[in-house]
């Protein structure tokens, strides 16, 4: 009973947090939980537990368990909340204690220092007394808190679960929506390089140029820095006149123009 109040003041504390910064219970269902599944099945092996405990008594405390580890499986699948790691902390060390003593280990003078009355536990499958038999200690209600109305001792898993509850509300209830932030931020405006776009267009200007000249002659920046090294450019070897292609055919024409000068006429 001291773990639901101690819980209960934890969500008190992250409600009041949350609406001192301005928060609102609505958004903490934004996102929304996974395998909430678990939560129904966590429930049914607890029930299932406090039946069987009539027929096998440790049964409970074995179920008991087993419950702690769901949820605490549960709080892990949602790791990405504030606070749901620590849950999910809490609830497995209170489940492991359970496992390795069989119950939940109760320390005597953490009652006493509580200002709570020890139990006797001896009668119950829930609860066992620290003795020098105990497997972990330490994570049994050792922990004394000094509630007004019932004081009592608890778990430092039960610290930790209360801790990570407040953390949860109290930063979920503050937690923007999805997309707020996009539809809220003014969307950047993409420039285009000026500079780079006019020595582009000068360049394609200068190669349009080069391929609109009509004789084939003249060559441009690109034809010259195109030709392979040591190769001769095509303004090298171009001809300089419209005559004959080779020296041999310039030097037979000379000589069949010398021979009709030179040759003697024939009348009629």
């Amino acid at each position: 009973m001291i773990v639901v109040v101690l819980l209960l003041l934890a969500l008190a504390a992250g409600t009041a947090v949350g609406y001192a910064r301005r928060g609102r219970l609505r958004r903490l269902a934004s996102p929304a939980p996974e395998r909430n599944r678990l939560i129904l099945t966590a429930l049914g092996m607890y029930v299932v537990g406090v039946i069987g405990s009539w027929a096998w008594e440790p049964l409970l405390a074995l179920l008991t368990a087993g419950c702690w580890l769901v949820l605490s499986f549960y709080a892990w699948l949602n790791r990405r909340r504030d606070g749901a790691r620590l849950i999910a902390a809490g609830l497995a060390a209170n489940a492991l204690v359970i496992l390795l003593n069989g119950a939940m280990p109760v320390d005597r003078s953490a009652q006493l220092r509580a200002g709570a009355e020890p139990a006797e536990h001896s009668a119950t499958a829930r609860t066992t007394e620290v003795d020098d038999d105990t497997l972990a200690p330490w994570l049994g209600k050792v922990v004394p808190v000094a509630f007004p109305l019932r004081p009592e001792a608890v778990s430092p898993g039960d610290v930790a679960v209360a801790a990570g509850a407040a953390a949860v509300v109290g930063t979920g209830m503050t937690r923007r929506r999805p997309g707020a932030e996009r539809r809220g931020a003014t969307p950047a405006r993409r420039t285009r390089p000026r500079p780079a776009a006019d020595e582009n267009s000068g360049a394609a200007d200068d190669e349009t140029a080069g391929t609109h000249d009509t004789d084939g002659t003249h060559d441009t920046d690109e034809t010259r820095d195109s030709t392979p090294a040591g190769e001769p450019s095509r303004r090298d070897t171009a001809p300089l006149d419209a005559g004959p292609e080779s020296a041999a055919d310039r030097a037979t024409m000379t000589a069949d123009a010398e021979s009709e000068r030179t040759s003697p006429r024939v009348t009629a």
